[in-house]
């Protein structure tokens, strides 16, 4: 009797389960097919086929429409820009640490040179430790060139993008609708480079 209940509530379950996921399935259907028809492209075939005297609206929406594309550009520019000033900001900061470590490395040599002379502290172990100190200061200055040269490639990625924000801004500027026409400065920034 119990393994009775068990199969039945099994097949319940599964039922239910099953029931669930159809259901699931079709809101999805139903709000992805909406969603595409709101976003999809309008066949080009089709639209070649529209007679000029009903297309009196097109050419100000294909210049409406490249007005965005050419501001969507820019705010990538942006993007990327306050990307690499933060990277910029990171390498700046890397640098001020490695010189607050030679100071750190600076200072604890005086302590040990001190403790050294002294003769205090375990004799065998003083060197060691001012041995360790002189190699770890040894390293910073080409750590530093490392992170120098971090700062410079910044720099110029910053420098690059900047002009090309400040070309591309003064374009969309004097972007203008004439007619059936856009403007003739319809802007066309250089091709991004990867660094």
């Amino acid at each position: 009797m119990k393994d009775y209940f068990k199969i039945c509530f099994v097949a319940v379950l599964t039922l239910s389960f099953l029931a669930g996921c159809a259901a699931t399935q079709e809101v999805k259907t139903s709000i992805t097919s909406t969603v595409s028809s709101l976003t999809s492209s309008v066949d080009p075939a089709i639209v070649s086929q529209i007679p000029a005297d009903k297309k009196e609206g097109f050419p100000q929406a294909e210049f409406a429409l490249n007005v965005a594309d050419q501001k969507v550009k820019l705010a990538k520019l942006k993007s990327e820009l306050a990307s690499a000033q933060k990277k910029l900001a990171g390498y700046e900061e890397d640098l001020a640490s490695n010189f607050q470590k030679e100071a750190e490395i600076d200072y604890d040599l005086f302590k040990i040179e001190a403790i050294i002379n002294a003769g205090l502290g375990k004799k065998e172990d003083n060197p060691k430790i001012k041995a360790n100190l002189q190699s770890k200061k040894k390293q910073l200055p080409a750590d530093r060139i490392k992170i120098n040269s971090n700062i410079d490639v910044a720099k110029l990625k910053i420098k690059s993008l900047s002009e090309d924000i400040t070309k591309l801004d003064e374009a969309i500027k004097a972007m203008k609708f004439e007619g059936g026409k856009g403007s003739a400065a319809s802007p066309e920034p250089k091709k991004e480079v990867k660094k």
